[in-house]
């Protein structure tokens, strides 16, 4: 589809996004509480959010769509860094340039640009690279020195880009997985 995005594209993307970052939000929060499964997380919500993001984009298909879950994702989970802001927005971009790459119609761009977008999961981890002991220290703050000890021993120098191969994995099993139930549930309804 051509065009900008109108007010209905609009309310759609704030309906989404607010069922994306609640979702997402749920996720994180719940796994926050075992360490193991807080490195996870990438992992989790590229599984989970998955379908959310794939019906988004089938049913906003214009150019700034991608963007805006992006930002608003970014808002959300980058309080503590503006570089996570950024790196959540580059990934925005990107996602958002393979989908228009794709003409806004074509479901394995739609597939290949969450993989990419999900990638913004990573965002919240960059401190572990350039500022480890003030990310131990928001642990030992939020959630206790036992659970910070086992998050630094969870976490070497090489994690983030274990955490992006994650967040890759569990963003292309996501979209198989949704690519079926979008089909099954939702094409047949009419709904997409």
């Amino acid at each position: 589809m051509k065009g900008k995005l109108k007010t209905r594209d609009l309310i759609y993307a704030g309906a989404f996004g607010a069922v994306y970052l609640i979702l997402m939000l749920v996720i994180v929060m719940g796994s926050g509480i075992v360490p193991v499964l807080y490195i996870l997380s990438p992992l989790t919500v590229g599984v989970i959010c998955a379908t959310v993001y794939m019906l988004y984009v089938i049913k906003i298909k214009k150019f700034g769509a991608i963007l805006i879950l992006a930002v608003l994702f970014g808002l959300v989970s980058s309080v503590n860094s503006v570089y996570a802001l950024a790196w959540t927005v580059l990934t925005g971009i990107v996602a958002e340039l393979i989908a228009r790459a794709g003409k806004y119609q074509s479901k394995k761009m739609f597939m290949v640009s969450y993989w990419i977008f999900n990638l913004n999961m990573i965002g919240p981890f960059l401190m572990l690279i350039y500022a480890k002991q003030q990310f131990i220290d928001m642990c030992v703050e939020y959630y206790g020195k036992d659970y910070a000890a086992a998050v630094d021993a969870l976490t070497p120098s090489w994690i983030i880009f274990a955490l992006a191969g994650l967040a890759v994995v569990g963003a292309v099993i996501g979209t198989l997985l949704a690519s079926g139930f979008i089909r099954k549930h939702f094409e047949k309804a009419g709904v997409v």
